[in-house]
């Protein structure tokens, strides 16, 4: 649960999106949508793919945080 709400902080802090977030996860092969997205991070959806969710959006973050992923607009 830590991870979960780590990533919710990690986005509010730098101004970020779900929706951002979700383009990022999709880049990387992890398809999912708002809805989706919120019951994993709400904890209210387990199982593989959601772990999958959370790991690659932490590895988005920690990337974004080092500088390597850039927001874009448009």
């Amino acid at each position: 649960m830590v991870e979960r709400t780590d990533i919710r902080f990690r986005l509010q802090k730098h101004n970020l999106s779900y929706v951002w977030l979700i383009s990022q996860l999709r880049l990387r092969g992890v398809v999912t949508d708002k809805t989706e997205m919120s019951s994993v991070i709400s904890g209210a959806r387990s199982g593989p793919k959601a772990e999958r969710i959370i790991q690659t959006a932490a590895a988005v973050l920690d990337s974004y945080e080092q500088g390597s992923v850039l927001v874009t607009t448009g």
